[in-house]
């Protein structure tokens, strides 16, 4: 990749007719087959634009040597196109600021490029997203469900509801209550005082307050 600039001052009094050269200049040569051209002005410290010296450059970019001579080449035997760079030569008063070295010319070539990333969507964090689970797993798994019920034997639900009931004891619903009325029986006895709630009289869980 090689690059041009093309480094110069605007009169302030020019600054209306310069962009409409340049808008020019892009259409002319895009026609050319140059289809990188930018123009940037320079600024203060710190991009302020309070103080601006009228210094703009631009920069052309051509995949290698052989794309820069094929546009300079067709920019020479274009009519239109040298008209257009006369009147900019004019407009800037090109002589004058050669002698005075206001004008300069760059050439670069590649030496480190970014990588190109493809744009992210709005508010994408760049997190992977959590894969959703395939809707043909999860038929896979309903079959294979279905599948282990049926291998079951028919009968099998029926033995394990009678195991059930021969090992459950009968409860009588009556004997829960027959030691507290044996308690109570004698007039004037005392039924005696469980010995959990014994424990817990002498060993509180709360502390009393002294």
């Amino acid at each position: 990749m090689l690059l041009q600039t093309n480094s110069y001052i605007v009169p302030r009094d020019k600054r209306v007719e310069h962009a409409r050269l340049l808008r020019r200049f892009r259409q002319t040569l895009l026609r050319l087959g140059c289809d990188h051209f930018e123009v940037y002005e320079q600024t203060g410290a710190n991009w302020s634009s309070g103080d601006n010296s009228g210094r703009f450059v631009q920069i052309m970019r051509f995949r290698d040597r052989k794309h820069q001579l094929s546009v300079q080449n067709a920019e020479r035997a274009d009519p239109s196109a040298q008209a257009l760079l006369k009147e900019f030569c004019d407009l800037i008063n090109l002589p004058y600021q050669q002698q005075q070295g206001l004008f300069a010319v760059g050439f670069y070539t590649s030496f480190l490029r970014m990588p190109e990333f493809p744009p992210r969507a709005p508010g994408d964090a760049g997190e992977p997203k959590p894969q959703l689970p395939d809707a043909g797993d999860a038929q896979a798994e309903d079959e294979n469900g279905a599948a282990a019920a049926d291998a079951l034997p028919a009968d099998a639900g029926d033995e394990a509801a009678d195991s059930a009931d021969q090992e459950t004891p009968e409860i009588d619903p009556e004997a829960g209550f027959q030691s507290q009325e044996e308690d109570f029986a004698a007039p004037g006895r005392i039924p005696a005082v469980p010995r959990e709630q014994a424990d817990q009289a002498e060993n509180p869980t709360f502390p009393s307050k002294s």
